[in-house]
C-alpha cells in the first residue's frame, strides 16, 4: 500500500481529475463494448473527441473477465486501441477489473450477441464480472489471479492508465460480505505487480463490508448519488483516512445530485469525480432506476444520468458550460468571507495564539497642555525586544504575497482617510500544516480569516502578529490612495514567503 506521503505527492501532480463512466452508445454492457463483432473504435473516437472538448480529462471503463478468458488477445488488442484513442484526446483511462452489479438479473456474463435493451428499464443488459457464481468458485481463483496480474503487468507503467479501480461495488446484488475474499485477493494480486499507478475500490454502501475498500486503497474512492448535505457528510467521514478522495460515480438529477450543486463543491475540495454516463445510448441510463416513473404517461422527468444526446448536443447546455468553465484552469479559487475587526474577533484570534492584543495604555494619545502633539505616539511592548517603526503602503489588490516573520510584528492601523480599504488575511494553521495542505491541494476557506481593517481604534487596530503566523495584506480595487499603516519590527526580522501555487484568494464581502 502506498504511504500517505507518496499518494499525496502523486495526487498533487495530477490536474483536477474530471471524468465520466464510459460505455459507448452502441453497447448495452461491457461485453458488447469490447468483444469482436461489436467493438467500434470509430464510434469511440467520435464520442471521446466531444468529451475532451467540453473539459473531461479521464474516463472509467469496465473490463469483462469472460472476454479475457475466451477472447484474450482480441480483448487486449481492443483495449490497446481504446487507450490510444482516449489518450490522443487527452483522456486517461481508469480500468475496472471486477464488478458485482447485476442490474438486469443476469448473474453471469455471456458471449455473442447481447440481448436488446428492454423498453423503460435502466441498464437492462448489464452483467457482472467475472459473474456472481464465478466469483465464489475456488477453482476459478488461479485464472482470476492471472487475469489481474496480466492486465496490471502489461499496463502498470503505462501513463495512459491513470489509476486502477480493482472492484466496482463489491457486495452488490446481495452478495454483501461474500465479496471480501475476492476484494482482498484482487489488491494482493495487483500489488504483487508493483504498478506505477495507485489503486482503489470504491465505497458505495458505507457499511462495514465495503468500508474495507477504503482501508485497502491508495486513493479512497466512493460512489454518491445523494443530495449535497449527505455528500458533505460522506466526504467528512472519508477524510478521516487522510488520503485523496475520488467520487467515481455520481449524477442523479432527480435526487438533487446535480451539476450546479456538486461540481463547484468538488472543485473547491479538489475531489476527483466521474459522473455516470456520457452519451444517450443502449444502456438507457438516462432513465430512472424506478421503472414506473419511466413508463408513466405524461411525465417529464429529468434524465437521471448521461450528458449528451445521440447527436452529441448537450442534454442541458448550462451543465456543459459549467463543466467547461471549471475545467478551463486548474486554479483553485478560495472565496473567503470578509469579517469586520471587532473586539470579539480579535479575542478569537488571540485565544488561538495568532495575535497579541496590545492594551490601549501602550498608545498615549493624550496631548499635554501646551503641546501640539502627543508625547509618545507608540511604545513597544517590553517583551518584544528592540523594534523599529516602519511605514507601509499597500497598493496590491490580490493576496499574492503571503508569508510570515520569524519574530513578532506589531501593527498600528493609523489614518485611513482618503485611502482604499485595507484587508488583512491571516492563516489559522501552522506553517507546517499549511505546507502539508498545499502539497496535497487541500487548502480551503476554513484555513483563513480575512479582516477588513479598522483604523484608529486601540481596542482592535493595534496588535502584535505573533511570529510564525502566515498573513498578508491587500487593498480594495478602484480609485483612492494606497492603504497605509505602521508596523514595528525587530531590526533582524526575516520574511518567509509561502508558495500559493495555483490558489487564488478571493475576499467576499
Amino acid at each position: 500500500m502506498w504511504t500517505e506521503d507518496r499518494i499525496w505527492e502523486w495526487y498533487r501532480k495530477q490536474p483536477w481529475i474530471v471524468g465520466f463512466n464510459y460505455l459507448p452508445s452502441y453497447a448495452v454492457n461491457s461485453t458488447e463494448m469490447w468483444q469482436g463483432g461489436s467493438f467500434d473504435d470509430g464510434q469511440i473516437e467520435r464520442e471521446l473527441s466531444v468529451a475532451a472538448k467540453i473539459g473531461y480529462n479521464s474516463c472509467r471503463v469496465f473490463i469483462q473477465y469472460l472476454l479475457w478468458k475466451e477472447e484474450r488477445e482480441q480483448l487486449f488488442e481492443h483495449f490497446e486501441r481504446f487507450l490510444e484513442v482516449a489518450y490522443g484526446h487527452g483522456i486517461r483511462t481508469v480500468p475496472i477489473l471486477f464488478d458485482d452489479c447485476a442490474f438486469s438479473g443476469k448473474r453471469e456474463p455471456y458471449l455473442g450477441k447481447q440481448d436488446e435493451p428492454v423498453k423503460g428499464i435502466h441498464n437492462s443488459g448489464w452483467t457482472p464480472s467475472p459473474g456472481l457464481e464465478t466469483a465464489d468458485r475456488e477453482e476459478e481463483y488461479p485464472l482470476l489471479e492471472r487475469y489481474v496480474t496480466e492486465f496490471v503487468t502489461r499496463y502498470g507503467a503505462d501513463e495512459r492508465v491513470l489509476f486502477w479501480d480493482l472492484y466496482n461495488e463489491p457486495g452488490n446484488s446481495e452478495r454483501n460480505e461474500k465479496c471480501q475474499k475476492l476484494l482482498q485477493s484482487a489488491f494482493q494480486w495487483a500489488r504483487s505487480c508493483e504498478p506505477a499507478q495507485p489503486m482503489t475500490a470504491g465505497v458505495w454502501k458505507f457499511r462495514e463490508f465495503d468500508l474495507e475498500c477504503a482501508k485497502l486503497s491508495d486513493l479512497v474512492s466512493y460512489h454518491d448519488y445523494c443530495g449535497l448535505e449527505t455528500t458533505v457528510e460522506r466526504v467528512e467521514r472519508l477524510e478521516e483516512y487522510n488520503r485523496p478522495l475520488l467520487c467515481t460515480e455520481w449524477l442523479h438529477r432527480n435526487a438533487n445530485n446535480r451539476w450546479e450543486t456538486h461540481l463547484p463543491y468538488y472543485k473547491k475540495k479538489r475531489i476527483g469525480l466521474f459522473n455516470w454516463g456520457l452519451v444517450e445510448g443502449r444502456t438507457q441510463t438516462y432513465l430512472s432506476w424506478n421503472r414506473e416513473e419511466n413508463l408513466g404517461e405524461g411525465k417529464n422527468l429529468d434524465w437521471q444520468h448521461d450528458v449528451l444526446r445521440k447527436d452529441y448536443t448537450p442534454y442541458r447546455k448550462q451543465e456543459v458550460e459549467l463543466l467547461s468553465s471549471l475545467t478551463a484552469t486548474d486554479e483553485r479559487r478560495l472565496d473567503i468571507p470578509v469579517r469586520e475587526m471587532t473586539a470579539e474577533c480579535m479575542e478569537f484570534l488571540e485565544k488561538k495564539g495568532l495575535i497579541i492584543r496590545l492594551c490601549p495604555s501602550h498608545h498615549r494619545f493624550e496631548v499635554e497642555r501646551g503641546c501640539g502633539i502627543g508625547k509618545d505616539l507608540y511604545q513597544s511592548s517590553e517583551g518584544s525586544g528592540r523594534h523599529k517603526l516602519l511605514y507601509a503602503g499597500i497598493n496590491r489588490t490580490a493576496f499574492d504575497a503571503f508569508g510570515m516573520h520569524d519574530e513578532n510584528e506589531e501593527i498600528l492601523l493609523l489614518g485611513g482617510e482618503g485611502e482604499k480599504e485595507l484587508y488583512l488575511l491571516i492563516g489559522l494553521s501552522s506553517w507546517e500544516e499549511f505546507q502539508k495542505k498545499s502539497r496535497r491541494g487541500t487548502l480551503s476557506e476554513e484555513d483563513f480569516i480575512c479582516l477588513r481593517c479598522k483604523y484608529n481604534d486601540p481596542y482592535v487596530s493595534f496588535f502584535t502578529m505573533c511570529k510564525g503566523v502566515l498573513h498578508g495584506e491587500a487593498v480594495g480595487e478602484g480609485e483612492g490612495l494606497p492603504a497605509t499603516f505602521y508596523v514595528t519590527e525587530p531590526t533582524g526580522i526575516r520574511l518567509d514567503v509561502f508558495p500559493m501555487e495555483n490558489y487564488r484568494i478571493n475576499p467576499v464581502s
